[in-house]
């Protein structure tokens, strides 16, 4: 069919009409404000990857209306109009312009409109590195104060976007508790969990293959405790513990996680042995192990033994390292890093870059157990000098705990409850080959509020390379099923060990 002329020019108007109805325009009368506009989450000044998902925010100034500006040095700038203090940035424009100005600043520029009068703030900054973060994030989500705590999941969250899928949620397996989630080099391929309670046992996913232990020996306390992944991917450090938890109805005060014994082990999973040694198997209490870089050592904290209730709490771990070479099984001598006694604090959560330059930990006045201490700070380590310092980058007056490395080493991601000083959040900040930490910023979600809504806690954070494509209904199933029981070492002398030998010798 063939347009009339009169008709084509009516199709025209009608077209443009509607294009200038949609179109966004900068105001060109406005008051200048020299100071940048609160927004929540707090996204000014901090170094973003070049994968990350939009960074919605809101707006935190009166106003009848806004309009938000996104924009670096190359590529259309990003407009958007709302009559909502609430910014949700087009993630498809978002991508490209953050792909294409790897290296760049952005800059983010708020206009506000109130009583008929435009405002233009100070523009917010953001610093796009050249370098991605992984693309997947896994954490637990579990209630505070162990409130609920039979309602609790395994979750991952794609950072690309704003997509979270379970991997495993406890009400399908008769609310069993589901724990302490690690993936080997980030690698979602080579990644274990726990099971108590219900279904007990350590799901371990490797080779596209999936089975269940029980790693109960009658030579070790425990069932193993808290991982480490050895970088080959076959062998795994873990500890073995007696935990003890209080409990307070005090203010700021909730509870507190303790151990009575603990040891450390390491498991081979392709002979489905586990060994110790009496350097790591002491009197002392031995925990939360970290593999170097190159395997050929690992890291862990250390305290004394527990003479009472006390004394159990209020202890303090020194980090320590010992060489252990996986293939001739062969343990070298202890060697204390940070000693607690000279320092006053206790050490806990070491973990390494993946280059092995440094190591983040965490140091707090007692205890291992941190999530609930409020002056539980971040530290760094030059691996190559032995000096370390507090990462007063990203510490803040509220609890830091948990924390892990993306795989390529630039980003780190913690765990911190300085958003409303209750639930744990997490954090993602950049570190630079020299160790120097960017201003962290909150994982952001489709909804900027988001945070300000959620009565969850986002636990254990661990970056993964890819998404994890096991279903959650071939994990519960494997979970259902019988564990296969692990062996210890025969050449293992059980009776040169004190905390992993059965309970009656201590």
């Amino acid at each position: 069919m063939i347009l009339k002329p009169n008709l084509l020019f009516f199709v025209f108007a009608i077209v443009v009409s509607l294009s200038s109805c949609n179109k966004t325009d900068l105001p060109t009368e406005y008051a200048t404000s020299e100071t940048t506009p609160q927004i929540f989450p707090d996204y000014d000044g901090v170094t973003i990857p070049l994968n990350i998902a939009p960074l919605n925010f809101m707006i935190e100034e009166p106003g009848d209306n806004y309009i938000v500006q996104v924009s670096s040095t190359k590529g259309n700038p990003i407009l958007i109009e709302s009559s909502s203090s609430s910014i949700q940035i087009n993630q498809k424009k978002w991508k490209k312009l953050v792909q294409n100005n790897k290296g760049e600043t952005m800059l983010i520029e708020v206009f506000v409109l109130q009583n008929d009068t435009w405002s233009r703030f100070s523009a917010i900054e953001q610093f796009i590195a050249n370098e991605s973060i992984d693309s997947y994030l896994t954490y637990r989500l579990i209630n505070s104060g162990y409130i609920l705590w039979n309602e609790m999941g395994i979750y991952q969250r794609d950072l690309e976007s704003f997509k979270e899928s379970p991997i495993v949620k406890n009400t399908s397996i008769d609310k069993g508790c589901v724990n302490c989630h690690i993936a080997c080099n980030n690698d979602p391929e080579k990644s274990l969990f726990h099971v108590r309670a219900a279904y007990s046992g350590t799901l371990m996913l490797k080779d596209g293959k999936l089975e269940k232990l029980d790693t109960k020996t009658d030579f070790t306390m425990s069932s193993a405790v808290y991982p480490s992944w050895h970088p080959d991917g076959r062998f795994i450090a873990f500890s073995v513990n007696k935990i003890n938890q209080q409990f307070y109805s005090l203010k700021g005060k909730s509870i507190e996680v303790s151990d009575k014994y603990s040891d450390l082990i390491v498991y081979d999973s392709e002979t489905k042995i586990v060994t110790t040694s009496p350097k790591v198997s002491t009197n002392n209490r031995e925990n939360l192990p970290e593999w170097s870089a190159d395997g050929k050592s690992i890291y862990y904290i250390s305290a004394p033994p527990a003479s009472d209730e006390t004394d159990r709490i209020l202890a303090r771990y020194s980090l320590v390292n010992i060489p252990y070479d996986v293939e001739e099984n062969k343990w070298g001598e202890v060697d204390t890093l940070i000693s607690a006694y000279e320092v006053q604090k206790s050490i806990t959560f070491p973990r390494i870059s993946p280059d092995g330059n440094f190591l983040v930990f965490n140091m707090t006045d007692y205890g291992y157990f941190t999530i609930h201490h409020k002056i539980s700070d971040l530290y760094i380590m030059d691996l190559k000098t032995k000096k370390y310092r507090i990462a007063s980058e990203l510490n803040s007056n509220e609890t830091e705990s948990y924390h892990s490395w993306s795989s390529n080493g630039r980003w780190l991601i913690f765990s911190s409850r300085r958003i409303d000083g209750i639930h744990t959040r997490t954090f993602i900040a950049h570190i630079a080959e020299d160790g120097t930490c960017g201003k962290p910023f909150v994982v952001p979600q489709k909804d900027p509020d988001f945070y300000r809504n959620c009565l969850l806690n986002f636990n254990r954070p661990e970056l993964l390379t890819g998404k994890l494509k096991v279903s959650p209904q071939t994990i519960r199933n494997a979970i259902y099923k019988d564990p296969e029981k692990v062996k210890f070492d025969t050449m293992v002398h059980v009776n040169a060990l004190s905390g992993a030998t059965k309970m009656g010798h201590h």
